[in-house]
This record gives structure tokens, sequence and C-alpha cells, in this order.
């Protein structure tokens, strides 16, 4: 086999695996890992927020609408609290009734 038969196909041979790990590539990027120590969003965290959504008095909130009815809710960790999978709220547990004014309906 030629020299540039054999390259041609480490390079193909290596852009398959390549391709094939870009879906993980989120996994790992994207875990909510939740730490116990991890602190809880107080109001006015970022983007609104509110810790319970009731006492919102921001023009886009609409009855009914909290943190655990939107699409970016990951689930409760403990105590009405959880994680939620918006970059602002990264670093911080929410409170399943708040809200944020990029709330956004599940599914």
């Amino acid at each position: 086999m030629s020299k540039i038969n054999e390259s041609r196909r480490v390079f193909l041979r290596t852009a398959a695996l390549g391709v094939a790990a870009i879906p993980l590539a989120r996994f790992a990027t994207h875990s909510p890992n939740v730490r116990a120590d991890m602190p809880k969003a107080e109001d006015g965290h970022a983007l609104d927020y509110v810790n319970n959504g009731a006492d919102s008095d921001h023009s886009k909130y609409q009855e009914g609408r909290q943190c655990d009815g939107c699409a970016f809710w990951a689930g409760e960790e403990s105590d009405g609290w959880g994680k939620c999978r918006h970059p602002e709220f990264s670093d911080v547990l929410v409170n399943a009734k708040g809200w944020c004014n990029t709330w956004v309906p599940k599914g």
C-alpha cells in the first residue's frame, strides 16, 4: 500500500471517530452536576429572576408560569430547589416556584 493511501485511511478513520464523538461532547459540557454546597438563586439573580413567580411584577410574567414548567428546568434536587439549564443559572439552584424572563414552556 502506498504512503498516500495509508495516510488517507488514517485521516478518514480519525475524522469518522471525531464526527461520531460530537454528540457525546454535549453531555460532557452541559451535564447538570449539582453539588451539595451549590448556592441558591436570590431574587434578582439574573434575567429578572424571582424565587416565587407569583411575586413578579414583570410585564412578561403570566400566572402559572414557574421554573418547574419551563423547558430549562432540569429537575428538582431537594426541597423544591433544582438545576436550571440556562447558562445564566449554571452556578446556582433555582426554586421550582421561581420565574425569570426567559421562561419557555416545556415541550
